[in-house]
Parts: structure tokens; C-alpha cells; sequence
């Protein structure tokens, strides 16, 4: 990823104006859109009565780009309140990488790009791209002592701006434990039980010896309900196969003659009703039989269950206890929220479930080295690959882009694998699992294989075999690599662009109309697929993004500026497509927002060990990353204080006791499973 003198720039102008007008046109496009399929682009807003769920005296911008300033309009605390604390501070984490962006620019744009340009000994010559960046200082020239200290600003301005962005959450994470619904605030989600208490009654005289009779109000173990579900899905299927036949023919004028038949001529709709008929005979059966053997322990009763209380002040202190002198044995948790939770995995063996997770282990590992040599190979084929006349088209979008679409397939990878291989049980804690994931690969793909220069190979034994020369490979590579970087923030602009288009969900809902009614073929055609634009997968890509601008802003002052614009159209397009357009997700109540601050924190320690590289190799002696390098202790110091100073799992007791400080709200699923449930 290293400079080529005068094409950089050229390349860079072209993906600029290439992905500016790119956004424009998507943005104009996605105006028209909006008017013309306001079911799929305004779900939660009613065009002509305005939006109620959000704040009740809203009304919609009703002009053309009326809906930037519907995005605007809603603040934080609405947006929570409105589809979900982890949602909202999604659309927050926008705001507060601008921020971050915007101060560090105030100091490197106006410090180190003029000493860059004037002082720094003029080394790019025909590199105009690098005459702002540290590609332009000589090596051993004194303006590294300055870097050097400007490695610690920007240190404390991202320290203080994330502890200051946590301070605000706090209050939204306490308001939204207080409006946690029954019966997920009053339940604990039990694990690991014994085979003595495997059954309903078995386990409630367990804890009713443990807390009181008249603390319980209701014991579920979770059956082993396999079958039963799969009858259940064949059921859902041919219902829904009947739904299409019947709109089918009903489109034909219900034209006896056109009524639809088999690949055998027989009669498809009769079959289908009669399939039903049978599957709803044989799912009563088994239900039947579930309950039947549900009384005696273990056999259809698995390990896990829920034990719900009368109180929420009782349901925290069960789970405060210890109940068995084996730690592993009788763990009580959190549930997830009914709707999110994935009731096979609760079904699971816990020691076929210990295989299945080193399975997955083993599997990511595969990716994980089977990924380098792709991203590498588009990388160098990027470079070499000759265009012609288009070349400087060729160099400003290939490389990024190429990157982009590889890593875009990432998610769908590791929630296959999750899925497939470990035990989550919550729908949530899977997306979470993905972000932890999918930031790890993207620090190595994205970040740091970009910058240890072409050859993979030849970085890896000088890792090995002359590890002290490290220093001088990054002094070497980084600089250059941030003409890459800069095309790749640009693009990520165009990337959000097409995410506000919708264009799955748009093409889904036109193919389900010309067979159901809008509401109908709107509902089919949502959510969004899960694993690229779910809450874990996007939460990942918007830190890996801010990290871009942290680590190379040093090495690359005007970076800054792009990324601060990278985050404006963020809030911009989500701010807009969440509270507007998707439908409401799950919620952990704020577990994605604190993960993404610990994971700035990971890559202010990347971007200290990375400068501490660039100037041991660059600088006359070892001073200058020496006096960088202490940063380290400090970001690491921060980070320990940060994970210890805001307590924000749980409210203090004291408040828990005070029932009436509860707004008392009440979901209408409870921890049965549904396949358990009569029609």
C-alpha cells in the first residue's frame, strides 16, 4: 500500500468525486424512494399524522430532503426510548466519533500538517498526496519529538472525550434498567441444574427451600422439544405455501380451471390443507406427550430453565447467590428478552455443546488464516493490474474497494459459524459475539495487513528472526499506507449511502406485492439481514472506521477530516434508517455501546505501539518512541480505570426495593417455549 508518486493523488481526486457524487445520487435517489415506498422507508412513521412512538408532537419534514432534518430531530434519549437503548447508542457512537475526530483535527491539522510541508525536508518531491503527511520528514529530522508529543494529546483527548460520551449514558442505562418489562425483570434464566431438579416441580421446591414459597411465582425447565419443532416449522411452511397458492389464484379471478395443481395434476391446495390438517393433529399428540413426561425428572427436561418471581427486588437477590458448592452447577443469569431467545440452544447437551465450541474455534481459525492470503492477493492485484486510460479510476477504487467487498462478507461467515457451533441461546448475545469477532478481524485485515507493506512473508520472518528490526519495517510501510486509507474512508461514505437505499428490502417487498397485500408483503420483506447490517456487524465496522482516523492521524493529518465526515453521514443515514425505517431489534440495554469503547481503547494501545514503530524507525535515536511509548502505561492505566470506575450492569439495590419507582410494564410473552404454546 505504499505511495506512487504523482498517481496517488490523481487516483485519490478521482475516488473523491467518484463516491461524492456517488452519495449525492444515492441520497437524491433514496428521496424519491422514500415518497414513492414510504411502507418500506417509513415504517414507523405515518407521512400524513406524524410519528408517535418517538415524541407525540413530532411531525415529518414533508420536502424533498425533508428527512435529514427528521434525522436530526431526535435526540438520544428519544431514540432510546423509541426502538432501544443499543439502537440509540448506536446513532450516538456517530456523534461521538465526530467529536473525536473534530478535536484531534483541531490539533494535527494546524500543527503537524504545516511542519509536514515547511520543515519536514521536503522527501515526497513528486508525492504531492504526502506533502501534508509524515511522508514528507526526512528520517532523523527533530519535528519527530513533536509527533512524539502529539501522540500523548491525542491519548487524552480520546481518554476524555470517551469517559465524558460513558458519564451520558449512564443516566439512559439506569433509566432503562428501571423500565425493564415483566417478566424479564423479575426472572432468572437458570443453568447447569442437576439432574435431581430436571423437572417443573423439582426445581421450584428448590428454590422455594432457597428463598421462601412466597417469593416464586412460576418454574419452567425447558423441554427437549426437537421434534415437536421441526412438525411445527413443516406446519408454518405449508401454511405459508397455502398463502401463496391461494393469492395465486386469486389473482387468476379464482378461475376453476386455473386452480393450481401439482407437478402429478393433483389438486396443490387440497393437498396443502390436508397436510395441514394432519401435521395439527400429530402436533397436539406430541405436545401431549412432552407434557406427560415432563412430570417425571430428567427425560424430556433439559438443563436449563426459568424460575420467575413475584418481586423484582426477589429476583436480585437470586441472583447474587450461590447455590451449590460446584460453581458450574445451578448458574442463574439474566434471561434475554423472550422474543430474542433461541430456544434450541437451551435444549442442547452441555457436553455435546463443549465439543461444538471447539469446533467453532477451530473453524474461525481456519478463516482466519485462509482470509490473509485473499486480502493480500487483492491488495497486489490492485496495484499491478493495468488500466489503460482508466488506471487512475482503477487505483482510487479497486484496492478499497476490493477490500471492502471481501471483508463485507465477514459477518455472514462468523454468524454461520456461531449459529452452527456455539451455544448462545439469545439472539442479542449472538450479534454481540459477532461484533467482538468481526473488530478482531477487522484490526488484522483492514488495519494492520494494509500497513506491514506487500509481502506478508517477508514481515512474518523479520517478526521471528529479528524482531528488533520491527520498528524500521513500520518507520517504512505506515506512512505510504495511508494513501489507501484515504480512499477507503471515502468509500465507506458511498457505503452508507447504499445501506439508506434498502435496496434488499425494496426488492423483496415489490416481488411478495405482486402476491400479498402491502402490509403483508412489507412484513416478509423485513428485517434487514442480520449478520452485515445487524447492531453487532455495524457496531465493528463504525469503530474500525474511527480507528482509522485515530492511528493514521498522526502519520496523515487531513485523514481526519474524512473520517469526520465518514461519521457525519453515518448519523445522517442512521439516524434516519433506524428510528424511521427498520423495524425495532432486541435489546441488551446498552452492551454494544461499552464493548465499542473498550475496543477505542484496544486501538489507542495499537495506535501507541504503531507510532512507537514509525518513530524508532524514522527518528535519529530511540528518544522520541521512547517518550511515546510510555503512553502505553497510561492508555493501559486509563483503560483499567475506565472498566472499574462506571458501574452500569446493575442499579443499586436501594432503588430495586422501591417498587412504586418502577413504571411497572409488562410483556405479553412469557418464557414458555412457543412450540409448546396451542395455537
Amino acid at each position: 500500500m505504499t505511495g506512487n508518486s504523482v498517481g496517488d493523488l490523481k487516483a485519490f481526486v478521482v475516488a473523491l468525486c467518484l463516491y461524492s457524487c456517488a452519495v449525492i445520487g444515492l441520497f437524491t435517489a433514496f428521496s424519491f424512494l422514500r415518497k414513492w415506498f414510504p411502507i418500506v422507508y417509513a415504517r414507523n412513521l405515518d407521512l400524513k399524522e406524524g410519528i408517535t412512538h418517538v415524541k407525540p408532537d413530532f411531525h415529518p419534514d414533508a420536502s424533498f430532503f425533508g428527512w435529514m432534518q427528521d434525522s436530526w430531530s431526535v435526540s438520544t434519549s428519544e431514540a432510546a426510548d423509541a426502538i432501544g437503548l443499543d439502537s440509540a447508542m448506536l446513532i450516538e457512537f456517530a456523534n461521538l466519533s465526530s467529536t473525536i475526530m473534530w478535536r484531534i483535527g483541531c490539533v494535527v491539522l494546524p500543527v503537524l500538517a504545516p511542519l509536514h510541508l515547511f520543515f519536514g525536508g521536503h522527501v515526497a518531491k513528486q508525492d504531492h498526496m504526502s506533502y501534508l503527511s509524515m511522508g514528507n520528514v526526512r528520517n532523523g529530522s527533530p519535528l519527530y519529538w513533536v509527533h512524539a508529543v502529539v501522540v500523548w494529546v491525542v491519548i487524552i483527548i480520546v481518554e476524555r472525550t470517551v469517559w465524558a460520551a460513558q458519564e451520558k449514558f449512564l443516566p439512559l442505562r439506569f433509566k432503562w434498567l428501571r423500565r425493564l418489562a415483566e417478566p424479564q425483570s423479575t426472572t432468572v434464566l437458570v443453568e447447569a441444574i442437576p439432574r435431581k431438579y430436571r423437572s417443573d416441580e423439582e426445581l421450584e421446591k428448590f428454590f422455594i427451600k432457597m428463598l421462601g414459597k412466597d417469593k416464586i411465582k412460576a418454574s419452567t425447565v425447558v423441554k427437549k422439544t426437537f421434534r415437536l419443532k421441526a412438525m411445527c416449522d413443516r406446519k408454518e411452511a405449508a401454511q405459508a405455501q397455502l398463502k401463496e397458492l391461494e393469492a395465486r389464484w386469486e389473482l387468476a379471478g379464482r378461475d376453476p380451471a386455473k386452480r393450481p395443481k401439482t407437478t402429478l395434476r393433483n389438486d396443490a391446495i387440497n393437498i396443502h390443507e390436508e397436510e395441514i390438517s394432519s401435521l395439527t393433529e400429530r402436533i397436539q399428540q406430541e405436545r401431549d406427550r412432552i407434557k406427560s413426561q415432563a412430570q417425571t425428572v430428567c427425560g424430556v427436561n433439559s438443563h436449563t430453565g426459568f424460575i420467575t418471581f413475584k418481586n423484582r427486588s426477589d429476583a436480585e437477590i437470586a441472583l447474587s447467590l450461590q447455590y451449590m458448592h460446584d460453581e458450574e452447577e445451578m448458574v442463574v443469569s439474566i434471561p434475554p428478552q423472550p422474543v430474542a431467545i433461541l430456544w434450541h440452544d437451551l435444549q442442547v447437551d452441555e457436553h455435546a455443546s463443549t465439543v461444538e465450541t471447539l469446533i467453532g474455534y477451530l473453524v474461525i481459525g481456519m478463516l482466519y488464516f485462509g482470509y490473509l492470503p485473499i486480502v493480500l492477493l487483492i491488495s497486489r492485484v490492485a496495484q499491478t493490474f493495468k488500466m489503460g486510460p482508466f488506471q487512475s479510476v482503477w487505483d482510487g477504487v479497486a484496492p478499497g474497494l476490493g477490500l471492502n467487498v471481501m471483508v463485507s462478507f465477514l459477518p455472514m461467515l462468523l454468524m454461520t459459524i456461531f449459529t452452527s457451533c456455539f451455544i448462545l441461546y439469545d439472539k442479542n448475545r449472538a450479534q454481540h459475539k459477532l461484533q467482538i469477532w468481526y473488530f478482531g478481524f477487522n484490526v488484522t485485515f483492514v488495519i494492520l495487513v494494509t500497513s506491514i507493506g506487500k509481502n506478508l512473508m517477508e514481515f512474518v520472518m523479520t517478526a521471528v528472526t529479528e524482531t528488533w528490526a520491527l520498528p524500521m519495517v513500520f518507520g517504512r510501510t505506515m506512512p505510504g499506507a495511508t494513501h489507501f486509507y484515504c480512499n477507503f474512508i471515502v468509500l465507506q461514505w458511498f457505503t452508507h449511502a447504499m445501506n439508506l437505499c434498502r435496496h434488499t428490502n425494496l426488492l423483496k417487498f415489490i416481488a411478495f406485492r405482486k402476491l400479498y397485500d402491502e402490509k403483508d408483503a412489507s412484513d416478509m420483506a423485513e428485517p434487514e439481514d442480520q449478520a452485515y447490517y445487524g447492531i453487532g456487524s455495524r457496531n465493528a465496522r463504525h469503530v474500525t472506521n474511527l480507528l482509522i482516523g485515530i492511528v493514521f492521524c498522526t502519520l496523515c493529518p487531513p485523514i481526519t477530516i474524512l473520517v469526520w465526515i465518514n461519521f457525519f453521514v453515518c448519523r445522517l443515514v442512521y439516524g434516519y434508517l433506524i428510528v424511521f425505517a427498520e423495524t425495532k431489534k432486541p435489546d441488551l440495554g446498552g452492551d454494544f455501546w461499552v464493548t465499542s469503547l473498550r475496543h477505542i481503547y484496544a486501538g489507542l494501545l495499537i495506535y501507541v505501539a504503531l507510532m512507537c514503530g514509525v518513530l524508532y524507525g524514522r527518528a535519529a535515536n530511540g528518544k522520541p518512541a521512547t517518550l511515546a511509548g510510555v503512553a502505553f502505561l497510561y492508555t493501559f492505566r486509563s483503560y483499567y480505570r475506565f472498566s472499574l470506575g462506571f458501574t452500569w450492569k446493575k442499579l443499586p439495590f436501594s432503588e430495586i426495593v422501591d417498587e412504586e419507582f418502577f413504571p411497572g410494564g409488562k410483556d405479553e410473552v412469557e418464557y414458555v417455549q412457543p412450540e409448546m404454546l396451542g395455537s
